[in-house]
């Protein structure tokens, strides 16, 4: 082998295993602190409405500008929500249609009701597979965590609700 290939190769290996390429950075979440908010296509008050996000959809960041902040919902979709319309309550959405919402953390759990695609939930705590979710209103039980995108759960106690 060559000398200046070797030392491309080397450079390689160490730029890969160099901190901030060697370990995947966390995704950030937020979740929508209002009823409901207007995702905006640009980070301005009058610009394009996109679409309507209601209180406890999780968003991802993408990016901030100001008072701004880029987000991805469920689906992938890009807008712009003003920081104050998010809070750092962990929420998931479901991602398909049906979904069964359970008494308890089991595949043979009770079910009380079938979910419907995007319906978002606040997490409370986890188990296993497991997320134990909320609308605050009728809807608390189980939900698989293959069947939710969002937040991660709480990493210890849960909050208080």
């Amino acid at each position: 082998m060559t000398r200046p290939r070797t030392l491309l190769i080397l450079a390689l290996l160490a730029f890969l295993a160099s901190p901030p390429y060697a370990q995947t950075p966390e995704k950030e979440f937020y979740s929508v602190k209002p009823v409901k908010v207007s995702v905006r296509e640009e980070p301005e008050t009058t610009a394009k409405k996109l679409w309507t996000m209601w209180k406890f959809c999780p968003v991802e960041v993408v990016s901030y500008r100001g008072d701004w902040v880029r987000v991805r919902d469920f689906e992938g979709d890009l807008g712009w929500l003003r920081k104050v319309d998010l809070s750092e309550i962990p929420t998931v959405a479901v991602v398909r249609k049906d979904v069964a919402l359970r008494k308890s953390p089991a595949k043979d759990g009770k079910v009380l009701w079938l979910l419907e695609k995007g319906y978002a939930l606040r997490v409370f705590g986890a188990k296993g597979d497991w997320l134990e979710v909320s609308d605050l209103d009728s809807a608390s039980g189980w939900l698989r965590t293959e069947d939710a995108w969002g937040a991660p759960p709480p990493p210890s106690a849960p909050p208080e609700r």
